[in-house]
């Protein structure tokens, strides 16, 4: 199961080897459910332990446990170990046909980086979380340890079929965290519109799977990559399969036009919050995109592209304005979630792979970040935060770490993989503009602009909550009861180390100089490609800070009045949902009327009187016709036995009667005949 020629060349990865001639090989075999059953393992001991401290502090263990071995099987997987297991879920039969539905696990490379990637965010933010929500953090913990193992169970499926029982598990989870603030009608409200959004992406997937199914047979994702290119031009309904696909995607990554979800989620609790933009829920669509490009079209790829690059514009363009803290990142995620997005539909998954994952690392710790500094003001708006750069100098400055990361600053992993993406692009709509589609330019044109404006957004957010004035309580000073806990302090510091540059490749150079872009898939781009990447992404930084300067980072910035309340609506797509919503309802309400009145009201009361009217009918005739002649049949076969009983009762008196009445009759049919004769 584990390739043998494994090599280590550096002191951790001999460090690793020895710890894997330690363990016994059945634990390495099923290594992948080991780290998936942590999380679970972890939710159950603090639910069950209740609030005493020991419990909390054995689920955290459990929990670090999930993230060293995610790591140990991260590096594993790098050189090329790779773990297949899989069981009969269910067979069908019959006298001439016989078909299993296989669940298993399948862990390759890009699987063990989301799991490494999971697994580390979550228990970085399981601390985090530990102060920060202090009473709810049971809730939490439990909650978390579910969706997380869900998430991992996703990564590891190796069948469309294991991957949407996944899928449906994180869904329901998001549910259950964005409720998290349940006392608010606000995350009652935004929790219900998730479910249905994700509900309707869900629907969506299962009839791609099911067409999926149909036409080629099999569910299994290995078998399916295996499949020549040639066998798609085979089946039409394919195409019909890959929208549906494309639509479950864009639902549960929050692409365009359903993305309003993801920014009304800011209801929950910043770990909530953390865990559902970075590693799990959104990423989800994602790395289904990514499983699944082989099966898409052409035709369909090229939309993917554009509803990518749509995204990240419109994203980046709605967090210009928001004054909520957490509403700016969540704006910021749906723009970034369009850059892995965009790389798919351009041919280049293992860069949009890569994107998401220095992208995780850098908006999980500005969440966390974002939320140290809410707890101390107690509130999550902008304008009554300023000037706590000097009350929290450590969040300042990890927060500093996580954005240049975000924006893209050169030494930050943002930075290879926003160059990466604008590389890609590029040269997708140069062959797009050789065969005349000069549409195609549009694609890396609005990721250009997206980055410019991430600069913008991020550089305001910056100015709003640690510069200027303080605008927010009365407390001169931050007492010990409000300054960041260790545990708090520790998580941002660990996932701000996750947004340099150094650990993901070289400071200087080629894009493709990263272990791993490379070890996911290299790209043939050329090296004045490349240097273009290089520049644009520059240049988009430097226009980015003149803005800002220029704009002198107010709290709404000078944009046209339709241009601002656009902005900061979110491109009214709330106001979309909500008409589209009350449009659905009116028809509903017709329609009930239309039942209660016409339907029941006249049709199935007129069939039901008419029905009565017939049986009353049919009575009459059944007890006139049917019940007379039954009568006559019985009273004839009566009558006749009277006259017989008569004549056979055994008196001299009757038998003289009959006699003359006999000798009588006799005589005058004699005479009748002789009358005749004569």
């Amino acid at each position: 199961m584990l390739n043998s020629a494994l090599y280590f060349y550096r002191p951790a990865n001999t460090l690793i080897l020895l710890f894997v001639q330690c363990l016994p090989s059945t634990l390495i075999n099923y290594l992948p459910l080991v780290v998936g059953a942590l999380p679970l393992s972890a939710a159950f001991v603090v639910g069950w332990g209740g609030r005493q401290r020991f419990f909390y502090w054995l689920g955290s263990v459990l929990l670090a446990g999930a993230m060293l071995l995610g790591w140990y099987l991260l590096v594993l997987a790098y050189h090329g170990a790779t773990w297949h297991l899989s069981f009969t879920w269910l067979r069908i039969s019959d006298s001439s046909l016989s078909h299993s539905l296989l669940l298993g696990v399948w862990v390759d490379f890009p699987v063990a980086v989301m799991m490494g990637l999971t697994t580390t965010i979550s228990f970085w933010v399981h601390l985090y979380a530990l102060t920060y929500l202090q009473a709810a953090s049971r809730r939490y913990i439990v909650l978390a340890g579910g969706f997380v193992s869900a998430m991992l169970g996703f990564w590891m499926a190796n069948t469309l079929l294991g991957r949407f029982i996944g899928w449906e598990l994180i869904g329901w989870g998001s549910y259950l965290f964005i409720g998290l603030g349940y006392p608010k009608e606000a995350a009652a409200k935004y929790s219900t519109q998730a479910w249905l959004i994700n509900q309707l992406g869900s629907i969506s997937l299962l009839m791609g799977i099911l067409l999926i199914g149909s036409a080629l047979g099999t569910l299994d994702l290995e078998a399916l990559a295996a499949l020549p290119r040639a066998i798609y031009r085979n089946h039409d309904w394919l195409g019909v399969a890959s929208f549906c696909l494309v639509v479950g995607v864009c639902t549960k990554s929050a692409q365009w036009p359903w993305f309003s979800w993801l920014s009304n989620a800011m209801t929950a609790p910043t770990p909530a919050s953390a865990l559902i933009h970075t590693a799990t829920l959104v990423g989800a669509g994602v790395y289904l995109l990514v499983g699944l490009a082989p099966l898409l079209g052409v035709a369909t790829l090229t939309g993917v592209a554009y509803v990518g690059a749509l995204t990240t514009l419109m994203g980046a363009y709605a967090a210009l304005t928001q004054q909520h803290a957490k509403q700016v990142l969540a704006y910021s995620t749906i723009s970034q979630l369009g850059y892995a997005v965009m790389a798919v539909g351009v041919g280049a998954s293992s860069v949009g792979l890569f994107h998401f994952v220095t992208h995780a690392f850098s908006k999980a710790c500005l969440f966390l970040c974002l939320g140290a500094v809410s707890q101390f003001v107690g509130t999550d708006s902008m304008q009554n935060m300023g000037g706590l750069r000097k009350v929290c100098p450590g969040v300042f400055c990890v927060y500093l770490l996580a954005a240049f990361s975000l924006v893209g600053m050169p030494g930050f992993a943002g930075k290879l993989s926003k160059e990466a993406v604008l590389a890609c692009t590029w040269a997708w709509a140069q062959e797009q503009a050789l065969a005349g589609h000069y549409l195609g330019y549009a694609v890396p044109a609005f990721a250009w602009v997206a980055s410019l404006l991430a600069v913008v957004y991020m550089g305001r957010q910056c100015y709003l909550v640690f510069m200027g004035p303080p605008r927010w309580s009365s407390r001169s000073s931050p007492t010990p009861a409000h300054r960041t806990s260790w545990c708090m302090q520790g998580s941002m510091a660990m996932l701000a180390l996750g947004t340099l540059g150094r650990w993901y490749g070289p400071l200087l150079g080629d894009v493709q100089g990263s272990w791993l872009l490379q070890r996911l898939g290299p790209l043939p781009l050329t090296v004045p490609l490349q240097h273009g990447a290089l520049l644009a992404s520059l240049l988009a930084i430097i226009l980015g800070c003149v803005l800002l300067v220029g704009w002198k980072c107010r709290v709404l910035s000078p944009l046209p009045a339709v241009g601002t309340q656009l902005s900061l609506q979110g491109w009214y797509l709330d106001t979309l949902v909500h008409a589209v919503a009350q449009l659905v309802l009116g028809l509903s309400r017709i329609l009930a009327h239309f039942e209660h009145k016409v339907v029941q009201g006249l049709f199935l009361q007129g069939v039901s009187v008419g029905y009565v009217v017939l049986g009353h009918v049919v009575s009459g005739l059944d007890r006139a016709l049917l019940g007379g002649l039954v009568l006559l049949v019985a009273a004839v076969p009566r009558y006749v036995g009277k006259a017989h009983r008569l004549t056979q009762q055994g008196g001299w008196q009757h038998a003289l009667l009959w006699m003359f009445v006999g000798i009588g009759l006799l005589g005058w049919s004699i005479y009748w005949i002789m009358q005749g004769k004569g």
